[in-house]
């Protein structure tokens, strides 16, 4: 049982699962399985489910549920990237590679030295009528089977770094990818927390390739948030969104 296939939790009873659509398609004429075969479903929210096929056509697939068990492979404890909208689609690369490594959800951010806006949300080229926001959470999805992941990552609309800073609260540690700041590390951070300290949750807030302004260094002070190098060489945004949300995991020890 190789593949990993995406249900949605509605698509889902006591002993059967339906699916249609593109992972119908995938599953009957790509893959050309067939009734009796045995196969893994998982539905975005930390189920699996193994299954024999029931009924197979590219349009629909009925599965017999034979046995289902809770997030397996997931991380305990979460990150959340909040990363500056690169240009193009680089920002696609963020969602799938991070859906890989187990970041927990993602906020694409609005800054103030941001090129992308929210109001240039356009489909790319050969992809009619598929925005943004469709796409990655479609990236995500493949992403999530491709790893063996259970859950799918939550993608929120894009936000406004000054109304991020209100949602900071939530989280038991936030750090923020700062250029201009050359001398705490990640490991630094983690080191001074209190020994008492447990930490579940951590945001990662990466900024634009043009960084961010004083204004919005001097918010993130207010709220608490701790402002790390990622090294000496110059990152792309997108680079360092992957680079901060692994050391995150690392220190939070989520990856092995």
């Amino acid at each position: 049982m190789s593949e990993y296939f995406y249900v949605k939790p509605s698509e889902v009873s006591e002993r059967y699962l339906n699916v249609s659509g593109e992972e119908a398609k995938h599953i009957a004429s790509v893959l050309r399985h067939k009734r009796g075969d045995r196969v893994v479903f998982v539905d975005g929210l930390g189920v699996e489910y193994e299954c024999s096929l029931e009924a197979v056509t590219a349009q629909a697939v009925s599965a017999r549920i034979i046995n289902r068990s809770r997030k397996s492979r997931e991380p305990i404890r979460q990150v959340t990237l909040a990363q500056a909208i690169p240009k193009g689609t680089r920002m696609d690369l963020v969602i799938e590679k991070g859906t890989e490594i187990g970041v927990s959800a993602f906020i694409p951010l609005i800054s103030q030295n941001s090129v992308v806006k929210p109001e240039n949300d356009l489909a790319m080229p050969g992809e009619a009528d598929e925005g943004r926001q469709a796409r990655w959470t479609r990236l995500s999805v493949a992403a999530m089977k491709q790893s063996r992941r259970s859950v799918l990552p939550r993608i929120q609309a894009p936000t406004e770094l000054a109304a991020l800073w209100e949602q900071c609260d939530a989280y038991d540690l936030v750090l923020m990818a700062d250029e201009a700041e050359r001398r705490q590390t990640v490991a630094q951070v983690f080191k001074d927390l209190p020994e008492n300290k447990d930490v579940r949750k951590v945001l990662c807030i990466i900024g634009p390739e043009g960084g961010f302004t004083e204004e919005e260094r001097r918010r993130a002070k207010e709220k608490r948030v701790h402002p790390v190098t990622l090294g000496p060489r110059r990152l792309r945004a997108e680079t360092a969104g992957l680079v901060l949300a692994i050391l995150a995991l690392e220190h939070l020890g989520e990856l092995g």
